[in-house]
């Protein structure tokens, strides 16, 4: 929990970090639009209008129902700091002074600091040696190189929950700055850190071009991986090559639908990290298995994931993939395997166990969410499945993840045999505000 929830989970009735940055939130706040603010509180979050009203002070449950329903306002000035501290909404986002509860002017969190980890002064530093060697192509050393490395990997971390727009350019710059010290460098130790430093530029402006674009721009993704390939090589790093395939693995899967394509892509991955990693065999295998599902081929799925499962049960500290690695991907991937397969409950199970396993707000949580909609979906669980949905919505609308956005909206096809319901009409709305700010 950063210091901003700390500071929040003291009020009385903290609404989720999702919620409060989703784009419908935002804008109700920055027009004082209370009974949105309470119809998104009541709705996305379950909240009766007796605990909205406890939470608030002074009000009743009847007044609740008023302003939702639009029968009643709010206006005054005390009522409003009131419902900003019993809801924990930011001051600023109701145009008031900033609330007792968010701390001192002076401290600065995560939500200012996108880059809690970097310190300013070190970054400072690594761009001062960057234009040196810029300058002076012959001067540059592994410290130089390691910096712009490292400001790669932080562009990296901030992907799963940035939209890939902003970070595009950044990433091509550094990209730029690599091929004009490769021109000049001739010393063996330099040149294996810059193509170490390609390999991940490279493999970061595929993921991003691609993502962007809405995973539609399969041929720009598909150059960027190349070059990473080429790269790892160069290195003889089969770590860093495995991870440019996998990301081309998912192009053919997610992006051109072509399961055959992309099984092929997966065992190549797979073929290519043996003896290296288990983390990357793990997810080769798993992607694997999601191609046989989209295939149909049911006992070639199971195998591959019990395959999967024993990659994951051997993974180490040691693992040179070892940050790719998180618990939830075993039950996100297996989720999404028995949907192709046409087993929903079997899904749904998978699918609930990787919500809590995933960080709160990133474009996976989005995706696994928007499958367990579905899940829910084609079980005719309408209310779960509307829950889940908006969750889902709330998190596309900050990153504008590519596979989020696709499932969505995936979702909401599915939906349409019940469109005249007024839950999924209300839906439908958010879907096409999605639409509105793309």
């Amino acid at each position: 929990m950063d210091q901003r929830e700390a500071r929040r989970s003291g009020c009385l009735l903290t609404i989720p970090e999702a919620l409060l940055q989703s784009e419908a939130m935002r804008r109700a706040c920055a027009s004082r639009n209370f009974q949105e603010i309470f119809r998104l509180v009541n709705r996305r979050t379950g909240t009766s209008h007796a605990a909205m009203a406890a939470a608030v002070g002074k009000m009743t449950s009847s007044r609740v129902s008023d302003i939702i329903r639009g029968v009643r306002g709010i206006r005054g000035q005390e009522v409003i700091e009131r419902v900003a501290d019993g809801f924990g909404i930011p001051g600023e986002m109701l145009g008031l002074p900033k609330r007792p509860w968010e701390g001192s002017p002076g401290n600065i969190d995560t939500a200012d600091n996108p880059r809690p980890n970097l310190d300013p002064g070190v970054d400072s530093d690594s761009r001062e040696r960057a234009q040196y060697a810029e300058d002076n192509p012959r001067s540059l050393d592994l410290l130089t190189v390691a910096g712009l490395r490292q400001r790669v990997q932080n562009l990296d971390a901030r992907y799963v929950s940035e939209p890939s727009t902003v970070l595009i350019a950044e990433t091509g710059k550094d990209l730029g700055q690599l091929a004009h010290w490769q021109t000049y460098t001739t010393t063996y130790i330099v040149r294996r850190d810059l193509y170490a430093a390609q390999a991940e530029a490279s493999t970061l402006m595929g993921q991003l071009v691609w993502d962007a674009s809405g995973r539609t721009d399969h041929a720009t993704a598909r150059i960027y991986f190349t070059q990473a390939e080429a790269a790892a090589r160069e290195l003889r790093d089969p770590v860093a090559e495995g991870l440019a395939l996998l990301r081309t693995t998912f192009v053919a899967l997610y992006g051109e639908k072509n399961p055959r394509a992309g099984l092929e892509l997966a065992q190549r991955t797979a073929s290519t990290v043996q003896g290296s990693s288990h983390v990357l065999g793990g997810l080769a295998v798993l992607h694997a298995a999601e191609a046989h599902a989209m295939l149909q081929q049911h006992k070639d799925c199971e195998k591959e994931l019990a395959n999967a499962e024993r990659h994951f049960d051997q993974v180490s500290e040691a693992d040179a993939a070892a940050p790719l690695f998180s618990p939830s991907q075993f039950d996100r991937l297996a989720g999404s395997c028995f949907l192709f397969l046409n087993n929903a409950s079997r899904a749904e199970g998978f699918l609930a166990d990787a919500t809590k396993g995933l960080r709160d707000g990133s474009k996976s949580h989005a995706i696994v969410l928007a499958n367990l909609a579905l899940a829910y979906i084609r079980q005719r669980r309408l209310d779960e499945a509307i829950g889940v949905l908006y969750g889902a919505i709330d998190i596309v609308e900050r990153h504008r993840g590519g596979g989020g956005l696709k499932l969505v909206f995936q979702a909401g096809r599915e939906l349409q045999p019940w469109r005249d319901v007024p839950a999924v009409h209300d839906l439908y709305d958010r879907l096409m505000n999605l639409i509105a700010v793309g």
